[in-house]
């Protein structure tokens, strides 16, 4: 096909091009201090787009850091017809080769922050892209003239491997693999904008008076909800600081923000810090978490520092377009283990399956399967995993005929609310016994947790060098005050003998990967540190994040 995005097919840049026409001078970002009008930002994003119309190829990859060309990038991409590939300047050298030379860009973005990453990174590449920037040569003098998506010639196929065109592909982003090479999850315009409809649907009070968090790394699929999201409503995204990132409370309330959206485990690190008293967000008016797993305890604190929000824990894997499940979190959540996951967004559907493929009656526990709009094209030139994990498949009662098997487990309820379980592949076999790692996690949650400080814990198996198969579990406990009798008087009232950790090592916080979630192969290399010690000295250990 020809066009820069084929005549009539979606193209989520419109979504942007739509608010530039209704909301032309509101504040549409702010970032390194100042604020960024509609007219504004799409004046910097249409010359941004008029410098890749110069470069040839499909794709675009970019490697920014909170800046103006952070922001403007995707939306460039998009309204020039290429594929949105973002890396990270947090990420390692060889992982962002790797993904460069998968995905052979035309032409690749770069701010200030990524150009002094350039020579170690164009040195590992047999085939360099044309370099955009710094940050200063990409921005407009000028007010450029008017175009759409549909406006240019294509540039040469990227070779995807997949049975769309490549007009027709959003974003591709590349997460972690069993195989240990990150898979690249190939998104289309039709399921970005799916996603945005189906967000804009269920939160009517998301609008151009709303004042909207940037939390997330360009990694990380979440942070396309942030752009999209916010500027298909006419709503004004702030970029927080890097050096507010970790505590971004101050920034919050300095702002006057109405709009949150992180991982659980930054409100976790936000509580460990006493930072989430009652009454502390009192601007907040809609408060979303995804990307794991939400604590009930947590949620009953964060129900208490943000009284005036809305409160939601939203669910899905970035083969479903950033999320697909939500559920309305009230304080008797704050009881349970976890909070439910929900009911489908518009245009989806979930089944729980058991291992012939067929669905399971309601209450029963089975992997999680995931149909409809916002289900991702694949993986960017791998055929065999797209073939295994996205199916084509009718299941009874459903309407959808592809399916993403998601790996996680789950069960829905009578009422249709969904449950997470945890993962399939955390699932263990200890002494002949099969043990879910996430329901031992809960209840160890449970038991180490007070009323007004929730913990948090990491279970892992625990596997001697040179040795197949588990001995036993580890636990990694962050908690206001560890007392072991206690501890485990509660899990043995609740758990078999062989579900019991034999390890608790308390530390000071658990590590985070670059996406702000729990790191278990952090956490993996300090138990096998303390295994091999001699000693088995007690460990609170320092962490950071790692990717």
């Amino acid at each position: 096909m020809s066009g820069a995005a084929s005549m009539g097919a979606p193209n989520a840049a419109t979504l942007f091009l739509a608010s530039v026409q209704r909301f032309s001078d509101r504040p549409a970002l702010w970032v390194d201090g100042r604020y960024w009008s509609y007219a504004e930002l799409h004046t910097q994003v249409q010359a941004l787009a008029e410098r890749l119309r110069a470069v040839p190829g499909r794709v675009c990859a970019t490697l920014c850091d909170r800046s103006l060309v952070a922001y403007c990038a995707p939306l460039a991409c998009m309204l020039s017809g290429r594929i949105y590939v973002p890396l990270g300047t947090g990420l390692p050298t060889a992982r962002m080769a790797n993904i460069l030379q998968r995905t052979r860009p035309g032409a690749l973005i770069c701010d200030a922050g990524g150009a002094a990453l350039l020579p170690g990174l164009l040195a590992s590449l047999d085939e360099r892209p044309a370099v955009i920037g710094p940050e200063a040569d990409a921005l407009a003098t000028g007010a450029p003239a008017q175009s759409s998506p549909d406006d240019q010639e294509a540039p040469r196929a990227s070779g995807s491997g997949l049975a769309v065109d490549d007009a027709d592909l959003a974003y591709v982003l590349f997460t972690s693999g069993s195989t240990g090479v990150p898979k690249g999850v190939a998104v289309s315009h039709r399921a970005l904008c799916a996603y945005v409809d189906a967000v804009r649907t269920l939160y009517p009070e998301l609008d151009e008076q709303q004042r909207c968090t940037q939390l997330f790394e360009p990694t990380f699929d979440l942070s396309m909800h942030d752009m999209f999201v916010t500027w298909a409503v006419g709503a004004c995204l702030y970029a927080v600081p890097r050096s507010a990132l970790m505590m971004p409370t101050d920034f919050v309330n300095e702002h006057r923000l109405t709009v949150w959206f992180s991982v659980p485990s930054m409100a976790a690190a936000l509580q460990r810090f006493r930072l989430l008293q009652p009454g502390s967000l009192p601007t907040l008016r809609l408060a979303l978490f995804c990307g794991e797993a939400l604590p009930g305890a947590l949620a009953g604190r964060w129900l208490q520092a943000a009284p005036h929000a809305r409160c939601d824990n939203i669910y899905g894997p970035t083969e479903a377009t950033i999320a697909c499940t939500g559920y309305r979190v009230s304080p008797a959540d704050a009881e349970r283990p976890v909070v439910p996951i929900g009911v489908a967004f518009p245009a989806m559907e979930v089944a729980v399956v058991d291992e012939h493929g067929q669905r399971c009656a309601p209450g029963e526990s089975g992997e999680l399967w995931l149909g409809g709009a916002q289900l991702a094209a694949g993986y960017w030139q791998d055929g065999e995993q797209t073939a295994a994990r996205f199916v084509e498949r009718a299941l009874p009662g459903r309407t959808s005929g592809r399916w993403y098997r998601t790996g996680d487990l789950a069960r829905i309820e009578p009422d249709g609310t969904a449950l997470f379980l945890g993962r399939i592949d955390r699932q263990i076999k200890l002494r002949g016994y099969r043990i879910e790692l996430q329901e031992v996690e809960a209840h160890l949650r449970d038991a180490c947790s007070r009323p007004d400080s929730p913990a948090e814990v990491a279970v892992l198996p625990i596997v001697a060098p040179g040795a197949d198969a588990p001995s036993g579990l580890a636990a990694f406990v962050v908690c206001q005050q560890y007392d072991a009798r206690q501890a485990m008087a509660a899990m043995k009232a609740r758990l078999a003998p062989y579900m019991l950790p034999s390890e608790v090592i308390v530390v000071d916080a658990l590590p985070l990967n670059s996406n702000g979630k729990t790191d278990y192969p952090a956490l993996a290399l300090i138990l096998r540190d303390r295994l091999a010690s001699p000693a088995r000295r007690a460990v609170r250990q320092p962490t950071g994040a790692s990717s």
